[in-house]
C-alpha cells in the first residue's frame, strides 16, 4: 500500500486491504506483496524476518532488500523517537485513527500502547 499522497502522485487508488497482509500486485511496483509482508516483519519483530527477507531479496534483489529495509528503518525510528519523547496522537486525530485501525487491523501494531485514547476506541468503529 502507498500513502495516500504517494498514490494519487502515481494515480493508484489506496488499497487498505494491503494493511491487513493481503496486498495484491499493483501495476508498476515490483514485488509489492513481498514489500508490504517484509515490512510488516519489520514492524511487528514476529519472527518472520528472515523469511520475508529471502522473499525479498528474490524478488528484487540484495541491493532493493537493502533499500527497503533502510526505508523501514527510518520509519520504524521515527516512531521509536516520538514514542520515546512521550509524542502521542492529536487528539484531533483519536477517533480517525481509532477508525482506521479498526478498518485495516492496525491494533495488531505494538505502537498502539502509545496512544491508549486510540486503543480503547477500537472496536466502536466497525
Amino acid at each position: 500500500m502507498l500513502l495516500s499522497l504517494s498514490s494519487a502522485a502515481v494515480e493508484v487508488e489506496t488499497d487498505l486491504n494491503s494493511i491487513k497482509g493481503n496486498a495484491r500486485s499493483i501495476e508498476g511496483i515490483a514485488a509489492a506483496e513481498e514489500l508490504v509482508n517484509f515490512t510488516d516483519s519489520v514492524h511487528r519483530l514476529d519472527g518472520t524476518l528472515t523469511s520475508t527477507r529471502t522473499s525479498l531479496i528474490e524478488a528484487i534483489g540484495i541491493e532493493g532488500m537493502v533499500d527497503a529495509a533502510i526505508i523501514s528503518s527510518v520509519f520504524r525510528s521515527l516512531n521509536i523517537t516520538a514514542d520515546s519523547s512521550g509524542i502521542r496522537i492529536d487528539d484531533d486525530w483519536e477517533t480517525t485513527a481509532a477508525a482506521l485501525a479498526s478498518e485495516t487491523g492496525a491494533q495488531d501494531y505494538r505502537t498502539l500502547e502509545n496512544s491508549p485514547n486510540v486503543k480503547s476506541m477500537i472496536g466502536q468503529h466497525k
